[in-house]
């Protein structure tokens, strides 16, 4: 794994479990200590993620996470869902029976996940749910605008919400995810992309994503 993906995975997971707060500033020296990679791959790391727009950079005192306005998650909502319905409806005639499998044990997995209050865990498995048809995208400018965007969402707010609704948000999603599945299974075009950009990543749910 790059020092990149290091970096962005470790912030997410201490975001998510409430070990960070958003507004913490983010040091090399606090990543090194924590990440056990020299403090070089660190700095580039910081610096390709502020480019990213995840991360802004305060001179001579470090990083933060990036603010974004409620307007501005509901926007990201609405081009993340155009994006993710434009490569579902590319890759639908692409995918097999495998790549079937595997989403309904990913989804599976994901229910046993939110059982157990794994919502890091979680988040890893839903990320890789998408990327069974992601992955398959060979149109690289659509594909990494997406990827890029959906990282701005560092870490999940779970920590600020309460225990019940968490249960019930999530289950909701997952049991989505057993809709974009059925529906790639009947290559239903239009319903799976109409689906992903007004359902999966409709702007109601940006209030999630709003620290």
């Amino acid at each position: 794994m790059e020092p990149k993906e290091k970096v962005y995975n470790f912030i997410s997971e201490q975001l998510t479990l409430g070990k960070l707060k958003r507004s913490d500033r983010l040091t090399e020296q606090y990543l090194v200590d924590n990440l056990g990679i020299s403090r070089t791959p660190v700095r580039e790391a910081l610096i390709q993620l502020s480019a990213d727009e995840i991360l802004e950079r305060e001179p001579r005192k470090g990083f933060r996470i990036k603010t974004y306005t409620k307007k501005d998650v509901e926007d990201l909502y609405e081009l993340i869902g155009v994006l993710d319905g434009k490569i579902a409806q590319m890759e639908i005639d692409v995918l097999t029976p495998d790549d079937y499998a595997l989403m309904n044990f990913l989804i599976d997995s994901m229910y046993s996940a939110i059982d157990n209050e794994l919502y890091t865990k979680y988040n890893s498995l839903q990320e890789q749910f998408h990327n069974v048809y992601l992955d398959k995208c060979s149109n690289s400018i659509i594909k990494n605008e997406l990827i890029t965007k959906k990282k701005i969402f560092i870490g999940k707010a779970y920590s600020r919400i309460d225990k019940n609704i968490i249960q019930e948000l999530l289950r909701h999603t997952n049991d989505e995810h057993k809709q974009i599945l059925q529906y790639f299974e009947e290559k239903n075009t239009t319903e799976l992309r109409s689906f992903l950009e007004n359902v999966h990543w409709n702007i109601k749910n940006a209030k999630y994503d709003i620290w």
